[in-house]
């Protein structure tokens, strides 16, 4: 069957929206900084300590700043002027990434200032995270957000898709430092794309009730009474905390499995990239919000592929696993998104995104501390593989309680 040009057009509709395009571009651009520091970051604290809990304690101290800041941050999403927010946003991080680039091309970098500058970085995502996510809906509106959520999931993927690759050639040819200064560089581009919105072409803008005072304890109340929505927030967040993006399990695949270079670690978040962006491309035709269903549905599929890149025999069948984790990933990342706006009502949106990212950071700082002592105690495969079989519990024992209506 040929699809007809709206059903293709659907899929990219948020991008006839300046002000969203606009920011589309920024963050693509801070996305590839960002999974190019992402790679350094990991290839450095490896070449410094070789050490696979180490790299678990910086995973951890990049995601544990969610667990703090991150609700509050889903307050401020529902008060403040999100512009401006995400503006500071980007040059503080932009500050700390040339920091920490210093220090490397200076040779001066210890341990603990990669784990310090991740902590830092964390802080930054933690308070962006919610404010970006809710910000969508002000850009495009209610009919065109299914569009903008799953473009600005390929969006992060198109990053992952070049800057790990990007960061594999810097290093190999310059070093460590300048990878991280490129991620610099990225910040401030991004922080330059917000700029140019412009308010005035806003298409949702939801008016709060004066004198009605916004509580992270009404919002707690509101997602524990929503099962649906609680639950929906529990599975993406439990499946990131076992290694869903691949990048943590990876990193020890190619160092102490395949024993690669840091451009071979750079392919492997390139093939998950690319795996991701067609899942993207393909998800968005879906025109109606995702439900926890289609969510278990999906958590299913990529728990098998998780066990097929477990016993991948080399360094290429390794590789076309991960393009299957990617694609797979990336349904369930959009239908958990999808469910913040599926089951949550607008009053609430922004702290059910802050309680969103906040179980989501804190489940991966956690599940960063476990997989490295998996791996060590294990290896590599066996943390994979592990972290597939709890992936495939928790999503039958979903499918299972929510198989009828409540």
């Amino acid at each position: 069957m040929v699809r007809s040009p709206s059903q293709a057009s659907s899929r990219f509709i948020a991008l006839r929206e300046r002000n969203y395009r606009n920011y589309f571009f920024g963050t693509t651009i801070s996305n590839s900084g960002n999974w190019a520091h992402r790679v350094a970051q990991d290839w450095l604290i490896l070449n410094l300590t070789d050490s696979a809990q180490l790299l678990g304690v910086v995973v951890a101290a990049q995601f544990l700043p969610g667990f703090i800041f991150s609700l509050h941050a889903g307050k401020l999403a529902d008060t403040v002027n999100p512009k401006r927010a995400l503006i500071g946003c980007n040059l503080a991080a932009a500050i700390v990434a040339i920091a920490l680039a210093f220090l490397v091309i200076s040779s001066s970098v210890k341990s603990w200032h990669v784990i310090a500058a991740a902590f830092l970085l964390g802080v930054t995502n933690a308070i962006d995270g919610p404010i970006r996510q809710s910000y969508y809906v002000t850009l495009v509106g209610e009919e065109k957000l299914p569009s903008a959520l799953s473009l600005n999931s390929a969006n992060i993927n198109i990053g992952r898709l070049f800057g790990p690759a990007l960061a594999g050639v810097l290093i190999d040819s310059l070093g460590i430092g300048q990878a991280i200064l490129f991620n610099c560089v990225s910040y401030l581009l991004c922080a330059l794309s917000l700029s140019s919105i412009k308010p005035a072409e806003y298409r949702y803008i939801h008016v709060r009730k004066e004198g009605v005072p916004v509580l992270l304890r009404d919002g707690f109340t509101y997602v524990f009474q929503e099962k649906r929505l609680f639950y929906s927030i529990f599975a993406v967040s439990f499946l990131a905390m076992w290694g869903q993006d691949m990048q943590f399990t990876s990193a020890l695949m190619a160092k102490k499995v395949f024993q690669g270079s840091a451009f071979g670690f750079g392919l492997m978040g390139s093939a998950i990239a690319a795996g991701a962006i067609m899942g993207a491309i393909s998800f968005a035709r879906h025109k109606d919000l995702p439900s926890i269903d289609l969510l278990t549905k999906r958590a299913i599929y990529m728990a098998g592929i998780w066990f097929c890149a477990a016993l991948a025999p080399n360094y290429w069948t390794y590789l076309l696993a991960l393009f299957g984790c990617g694609y797979f990933s990336m349904g369930v990342n959009i239908s958990g998104n999808g469910g913040i706006r599926t089951y949550a009502a607008p009053e609430f949106y922004g702290r059910a995104w802050g309680i969103y990212v906040f179980a989501w950071q804190s489940m991966i700082a956690i599940g960063g501390i476990a997989l490295g002592v998996l791996a060590d105690a294990l290896s590599p495969r066996g943390a994979i593989a592990f972290g597939a079989c709890m992936a495939l519990g928790m999503s039958l024992y979903l499918r299972v309680k929510f198989r009828t209506p409540e």
